[in-house]
């Protein structure tokens, strides 16, 4: 096709086309961008731009369609690529060859499957010889770019064109520009080796498969025979071209390694120990004399950073599969790998480069986790290797400042030969058990003093390996499964360190000095404790073990007992957070191997114990463990992570059926329950860590509660010193508590009290809470609310209120009789509608509209989706005697809606998911008819919906349908059954916004691929009942402007769609238009049909879908 550019007077030049490129990829302004973009479009359509909005901006009362202008030389998608690749050739400028690149790519990924053969062929024809004509003189990363996009291309016509396949052949047989094709054939495999959208899967991994079976081998065999070729060469004096060659086909072998050989997403993350799964018609090419001689030789050759490419592919060779070799090979291969690591290691060469000495480490960890090594654990290279390992161990611990995440590689290793190491064979020479033996306790033991002394020199530098705490138990829990494999002989080394630190530790204090530096260093060892007690494994743990536990866990003891004295003795010295944690997790680790949830008691460790610090059962324990809590609740900060971790021990302490029972019978709770408001606990006294306190009261809450029925005096006990705070508040003037020594106390009530209603889950304990509150203390509350002057005070009131409504676990479910739930929706709607008045009344600017506004609506809305949704409250009856707390509630909510911006409703996030879960309930068939609806908030509720559609989280647009949904519905229904409502004369009156959502819905299931069909199934239903005619019309519209290419496919499957079942409105129709729907979309998954956004210049003939007729038509009519 000749699009005739030069006779075309709106064609651009070629510089303006560069520049609006450099202006779309390098502008520092939006505005030039957007302009550039724009620009762009017209001239390089991809006729899928972002969701086809077709009536998007325009409102409901336009009855304007949008359509995308395009150059008009363009008629459809051959045209544009057409155009692209011409453009490609033509520009030498990387903004505009990446620009249309990307532009070209989204074209092909859409829209391919119409173009003709000889079109697609001659795209890929222009795309090769753009990359031979132009490759060696572009980026890296745009020969990558261009090359996935061409193998798009052939991706998509592998099995349509011959010739597609023979692209890579062309590529592997080019001798030419050497350096170029390693790096197209690359990008050919990363492309390949890529996850696309999921309507592509089924049709990708038929080529893929294809791809596999019959292009990778060679590919890989391709990179081997150039790196063979290049490493000769590779020293210092080779050319730039040898270098880079020899390095392009290391990673395109790394590449063809790490390939998806079994049909699996490729996950970055995966786990080191994953098996590669190489085809077995591949053990010809690696399966061969020499296969890893010439990767260790090319090292032992070449210079960083090529060094450390051979060594990752080296991993990757590593990591094959154990049953791709039979017993010989294996053994061979094993042998061979294990000499030449230790090669490396004795000789040092190349180990002073950090990637070389990383991926070292990992090759350590993937050929121990892939290959047990039993296969020659009697022959000297076994030997080798771990003598080698533990002497490059030794020396790599140390070296943490330097490559701080080469030690979890490191550690691995050792666990994995931990694992399988018998204690019994200790001193068996013969299968190398003495060098294991004598391994396990010096790695236990290096690492520690390792960490220890990079503790000691991080308080010069500030980078600290206590920093990450993932990472330190991550590195102790293998350090723990280490020891545990030879406890014997691991656990004194623990012991031992623990104790001569502690003992040091000891004597600083006595003499006075600084202690700061050796209280972070001995985390370290009560981190390895704590992990080591964690690790016991019930089943395989012997009396010996346990007593070992009970000793070093007695030690630990002993340090936080001179830790605990020396923050109580006033030394200026402050308190080490990373030291506190570590002792923390020790309590945790032995509470959960040692106690647990049914409270076991191990004999052994438990005797240890008490012969060293007098501790006789699981309760003494525990009851230390909570002393320990609430030590450290009374002299650490809020804000700490100590107090965050020790607030979440005994949130778990309080949360098993049988633990908390356990815990509730100890002296220390009983004391706490009496004294739980004391000013002593420091984070108690801060009101910006709610969560902090909701943990405590929480815990509190289920200990107090833990009874089936406690004493009436003890919850009034625990409710006392609330009962003296409130009642104090409320003997206040509203300026009294407006005060600023006032406020935070109050903040702090509301808080404690939402906290501890949040735990309880039975009615019986609720009525405790709802009749110390009800009718006088709930005034608190609401004179809250009224504090307009502070909105921290207002949001505690709306969420306590949020809380106290909550029919969590059915605790609210009153008795027939009883008018509890109406007390409660009165005095709940009564915040509602005091806030609500606040916020519609204010005037003038705030300067943080969420927190000052949107928050408290949010929550608002919160409380009255609660109280419809609680179902304790008969609310249609309360019309009938003239309660106007319904209709206050539903009026406040439908107002504030109308008062604020939809875009903003939507734009956050809380917000949003509140008001559309408050529409879904109250726009519920059964309560329906209880809000009365006008015409601004009818107009403004569906706008939301429409904004919603597009919202990030699936469930508000869902959300979003399933009021539409509930509204129409009801109007159908109305209207049918000769109910005239005020809901039926509103939807009548304003049909622009049911044809308005009818085609935005449209537009949403034909040209989008949802998660949720199903719930925009529903809406569009009755849209479509109500305007047959024109959603018969819109849908023909839309195929006018495909190509006639996909006209057939799609005709069939929307008269499938729109034929499906009778348009009237019942549950069966609705459920057969649903699955209608499923199985068009499957159609047009299958047939791979993306459909093309109406453009100027697409519009085809008219069409009637349901007069459409075929021959398939016929024989199905025939068969029926």
């Amino acid at each position: 096709m000749n699009l005739n550019l030069e006779n075309d007077v709106s064609q651009p030049t070629l510089e303006q086309l560069d520049s609006w490129s450099e202006q779309a990829l390098g502008s520092a302004s939006s505005e030039i961008r957007e302009e550039a973009e724009r620009r762009l479009r017209y001239y390089f359509p991809t006729f899928s731009e972002t969701q086809a909005e077709l009536t998007g901006a325009y409102g409901f009362s336009s009855g304007q369609e949008r359509v995308m202008a395009v150059f008009p030389t363009i008629k459809g998608p051959a045209d544009a690529a057409q155009l692209m690749t011409w453009f490609l050739h033509q520009s030498s400028k990387v903004f505009s060859q990446t620009y249309v690149v990307r532009r070209l790519r989204t074209l092909i990924l859409n829209h391919l499957g119409v173009m003709n053969d000889e079109q697609k062929a001659a795209l890929r024809t222009s795309l090769l010889e753009a990359i031979r004509e132009k490759g060696e003189a572009m980026p890296a990363f745009l020969v990558n770019d261009i090359t996935r996009t061409l193998a798009l291309v052939v991706m998509f016509t592998w099995f349509d064109l011959s010739e597609s396949r023979e692209v890579i052949d062309q590529v592997l047989e080019g001798s030419e520009h050497r350096v170029l094709a390693l790096q197209m054939l690359r990008a050919f495999v990363e492309e390949f080796n890529r996850e696309l959208p999921a309507r592509y899967i089924a049709r990708q991994r038929r080529v893929v498969v294809a791809f596999r079976d019959k292009q990778l081998k060679s590919i890989f065999t391709h990179a081997l025979e150039a790196m063979r070729a290049a490493t000769p060469a590779a020293g210092s004096e080779a050319t730039a071209e040898q270098r880079q060659a020899l390095s392009q086909a290391l990673l395109l072998q790394r590449d063809c390694l790490g390939f998806d050989f079994i049909g699996l997403a490729p996950d970055e993350a995966s786990d080191d120990a994953v098996a590669i799964q190489i085809p077995s018609p591949w053990k010809d090419v690696i399966q061969v004399d020499g296969f890893l001689d010439a990767y260790f030789d090319g090292y032992t050759r070449s210079t960083p950073p090529i060094t450390s490419q051979f060594i990752e592919v080296l991993v990757q060779i590593a990591s094959i599969r154990r049953s791709f070799y039979m017993e010989p090979v294996r053994i061979a291969f094993v042998r061979r790998m294990s000499r030449g690591i230790a090669d490396i290691l004795n000789s040092a060469i190349g180990l002073d480069d950090v990637d070389n000495y990383h991926h070292l480490c990992r090759l350590l960890a993937r050929f121990r986790c892939i290959h047990t090594l039993v296969e020659i654990e009697d022959a000297s290279e076994y030997r080798d290797l771990l003598r080698a390992v533990a002497a490059f161990t030794m020396t790599g611990l140390t070296l943490w400042e330097w490559s701080p995440n080469s030690i979890p590689p490191l550690l691995t290793f050792w666990a994995k030969v931990a694992a399988t190491h018998d204690v019994r064979d200790d001193e068996n020479s013969a299968v190398a058990g003495d060098v294991i033996s004598e391994a396990l306790p010096q790695v236990v033991r290096e690492f520690l003093r390792a960490m220890v002394t990079a503790t000691a020199r991080a308080t010069d530098s500030g980078d600290s390996p206590l920093d990450n705490i993932d990472v330190v138990l991550e590195n102790v829990g293998s350090l723990a499964s280490i020891g545990r494999a030879a406890y014997e002989r691991c656990a004194p080394v623990v012991l031992e360190t623990l104790r001569e630190m502690a003992a040091e530790y000891q004597e600083m204090l006595r003499a006075g000095r600084d202690v700061t530096v050796i209280e972070q260093q001995l985390a370290w060892p009560v981190y390895a404790v704590a992990a080591c007690i964690g690790a016991r494994q019930p089943y395989r743990s012997l009396p010996d073990d346990d007593r070992r536990d009970g000793e070093m866990f007695a030690t630990v003891l002993e340090l936080d007992r001179l830790v605990q004295q020396r923050m109580q003795s006033g030394i200026a010295a402050p308190p080490c957070e990373p030291l506190e944690l570590a002792l923390l997790q020790a309590h945790v680790a032995f509470r959960t191997s040692f106690i647990g949830e049914g409270g076991h008691k191990v004999t052994a460790v438990f005797s240890q114990l008490s012969s060293m610090v007098g501790l006789q059962d699981s309760s003494s324990v525990l009851d230390l463990i909570l002393q320990k809590v609430l030590f450290n609740l009374r002299t650490w900060p809020a804000q700490s992570m100590v107090v965050q971790k020790s607030l979440q021990l005994f949130s778990d302490m309080t949360a098993g059926y049988v633990s908390v029972r356990q815990v509730a019978k100890l002296d220390t709770i009983k004391l706490l329950l009496a004294n739980h408001s004391s000013e002593q606990l420091q984070f108690l006294q801060a009101i910006d860590e709610y969560k902090q306190r909701a943990l405590y009261y929480g815990g509190l809450a289920r200990v107090l509660f833990a009874a089936e029925t406690p004493p009436p005096s003890q919850v009034a006990e625990f409710m006392h010193p609330w009962s003296i705070t409130v009642d104090e508040l409320l003997s206040m003037s509203d300026e009294q508590l407006a005060q600023d020594a006032v406020r935070p106390n109050l903040i702090r009530t509301l808080r404690d009290l939402r906290g501890f209603i949040s735990a309880i889950s039975s009615k019986s304990n609720f009525m405790r809470v709802f009749e110390w509150l009800m009718p006088r203390r709930i005034e608190l509350v609401h004179r809250a609310v009224r504090m307009h002057s502070d909105s921290h005070v207002q949001i505690a009131a709306l969420k306590f209120m949020a809380e106290f409504v909550y029919n969590r676990t059915q605790r609210l479910n009153f008795d027939v009789s009883s008018a509890n739930g109406i007390l409660i929706f009165r005095e709940a709607s009564q915040a509602i509608w005091t806030y609500g008045r606040l916020v519609l009344e204010a005037r003038g600017p705030v300067r943080n509209v969420y927190k000052e506004r949107y928050k408290g609506v949010a929550v608002c809305f919160n409380i009255l989706t609660r109280l419809v949704a609680g179902k304790y409250v008969a609310i249609g009856v309360m019309p009938l005697y003239g309660d106007v707390a319904l209709e206050r509630a539903y009026h406040t909510a439908l107002e504030l809606l109308r008062q604020f911006p939809v875009a903003d409703v939507i734009a956050y996030p809380k917000l949003g998911k509140a008001a559309t879960s408050m529409l879904e309930v109250l726009l519920a068939k059964n309560n329906i008819e209880l809000v009365q609806l006008n015409e601004p908030s009818y107009e403004q509720i569906m706008r939301l919906c429409v904004e919603a559609f597009d919202h990030a989280e699936t469930a508000v647009s869902s959300g979003a349908c399933s009021v539409i949904d509930g509204l129409l519905t009801a109007a159908i229904e109305g209207a049918d059954t000769g109910h005239s409502s005020k809901l039926v004369e509103l939807v009548r009156s304003r049909p622009d916004i049911t044809q308005h959502l009818l085609k935005t819905m449209l537009n949403i299931v034909l040209f989008e691929d949802r998660p949720n069909d199903w719930s925009f199934s529903r809406p569009l239903f009755c849209l479509m009942v109500l305007h047959q005619e024109l959603a018969l019309q819109y849908t023909s519209q839309i195929v006018q402007y495909q190509p006639p290419e996909r006209q057939e496919d799609l005709i069939a499957a929307l008269k499938d769609l729109l034929a499906s079942t009778e348009l009237v409105l019942n549950t069966a129709n609705r459920d057969s238009f649903t699955q209608a729907l499923t199985h068009y979309r499957r159609q047009v998954t299958a047939k791979n049909l993306v459909l093309m956004v109406p453009s100027s210049q697409t519009l085809g003939a008219p069409v009637d879908i349901m007069k459409y007729d075929n021959a398939q038509d016929a024989s199905e009519a025939m068969a029926e």
